[in-house]
């Protein structure tokens, strides 16, 4: 039986608190509202930018794995 990751934490671990939020989690939300940012600014790039967020997004998850 496997056991989850939740609870693969290291000895020296036990008892701290965990992070509300990780770090690929905040440059990923960074980076959504950056991109809201340029496409209320420039609506007529509006598919490139999507893109580049799609493209961050997907780099991040490959990281993760």
């Amino acid at each position: 039986m496997r056991v989850p990751p939740e609870s693969r934490v290291p000895p020296e671990r036990h008892g701290e608190p965990r992070p509300m939020i990780s770090t690929r989690a905040l440059v990923i939300i960074i980076v959504a509202a950056g991109a809201a940012a340029l496409t209320a600014a420039a609506p007529r790039f509006a598919i490139p930018i999507g893109v580049g967020v799609g493209v961050v997004t997907l780099l991040a998850q490959i990281v993760k794995d």
